[in-house]
């Protein structure tokens, strides 16, 4: 007879369960506690960089940290990718709070006003606090606003420093056409990710006086790290308003580009247009009841279909609604999808190839 419980889960192997359960809660808190030290002492030391006027991001030492970390997990007996991957996301969150640090002590909107119109939708709070930390006072212009706000952000609309319109295009458009008799004293940005409903809005608002300037944070409202995100600033002909908003990112680690106004949309039916439809697509050709498989591809392809669609259905109609250039790249879509069904279809492994090696050189 066995005197012993460890392998019929008896009282002593439930002891000894325990106790490795509770070792491992006190290394997932000292985990959890040694990250927050690494990333405020990254926080030290993107101050001393800001203070030596250095670029938050030094791409030898993040090497020169996956390295040393690849090194430690080899000793230690650790998966190497498990190891980069702990390491790589801690590098992101230190690089984040250096990066909002940097924003506020730059304090470009200290001693300044700000209205955000728009300001209660996803992308407009996520501007409310982007310029409230960088020293602005701000308030929003929105329906969906408390009565003391709005009434705030009224009165300060006409000598406010900076006025973000955060609302839809056409709404952005409407609002323009509004102010041009008696335009703000700021500079006037809209975040549109259409511009073509605002162009003739835009020139409106302009020769009536006003500083116009037009930009397009190519992220979402969950964004928590700019460096992997591209800010796009239109040319509206007024050099100054775009050096405004400009510095608004200047500090930060965002890509900045610079487009023509009248080019940004033709650009957008293939960043937005052809990559939005795309994933709408897959998401509807899914079977109504879900597989009980699971694969790598699916996996991914559903996560990004899955995030797609739960956005604002009217922001995303009208990017496919509203810019000229749609029709080109969802014809592409469409053309596509029947290349690849005439492939199958023909029973030609020589034109499915073609059409993967045409896919691999485009990507």
């Amino acid at each position: 007879m066995n005197d012993t419980n460890e392998d019929h889960g008896g009282p002593a192997g439930d002891h000894q369960l325990l106790e490795l359960r509770h070792r491992i809660g006190q290394l997932d808190r000292e985990i959890v506690a040694r990250a927050a030290e690494r990333i405020s002492l990254a926080r030290e030391v993107g101050e001393i960089k800001r203070q030596a006027a250095r670029p938050i991001v030094d791409y030898a030492q993040e090497r020169a940290v996956l390295d040393r970390a690849r090194e430690a997990a080899g000793e230690a007996g650790l998966d190497v990718p498990l190891a980069e991957s702990l390491i790589v996301s801690l590098v992101r969150a230190s690089v984040s709070a250096q990066d909002w640090d940097r924003v506020r002590r730059a304090s470009v909107g200290a001693g300044k006003t700000a209205v955000v119109v728009g300001g209660e939708g996803r992308m407009g709070r996520w501007f409310v606090r982007f310029l409230a930390d960088q020293g602005y006072t701000v308030g929003s212009l929105d329906v969906q606003a408390s009565a003391d706000e709005n009434a705030w952000a009224d009165a300060a609309l006409a000598t406010a420093d900076l006025i973000v319109s955060a609302a839809p295009p056409v709404a952005t458009a409407q609002i323009y056409d509004e102010w041009a008799s008696q335009p703000p004293r700021g500079v006037i940005a809209d975040i549109a990710s259409i511009k073509t409903p605002l162009l003739a809005s835009i020139r409106r608002l302009q020769a009536a006086g006003a500083r116009v300037a037009s930009l397009h944070p190519m992220f979402g409202p969950s964004v928590v790290l700019l460096r992997d995100c591209d800010v796009v600033i239109c040319d509206t002909g007024d050099a100054d308003a775009a050096a405004e908003v400009t510095r608004l990112f200047a500090s930060t680690t965002a890509r900045l580009v610079y487009l023509p106004v009248a080019e940004h949309d033709r650009l957008m039916a293939d960043a937005l247009t052809l990559a939005h439809a795309t994933a709408i697509a897959f998401a509807l050709a899914l079977p109504n009841a879900p597989t009980p498989l699971r694969s790598t591809t699916l996996g991914a392809l559903q996560s990004l279909a899955a995030n797609v669609v739960r956005e604002s259905p009217d922001v995303y109609f009208e990017i496919q609604a509203r810019n000229p250039h749609s029709r080109d790249a969802l014809d592409r879509l469409r053309s596509s999808v029947e290349r690849l069904q005439r492939a199958i279809e023909h029973d030609s492994a020589e034109e499915f190839t073609a059409l993967m090696e045409e896919g691999r050189a485009k990507t």
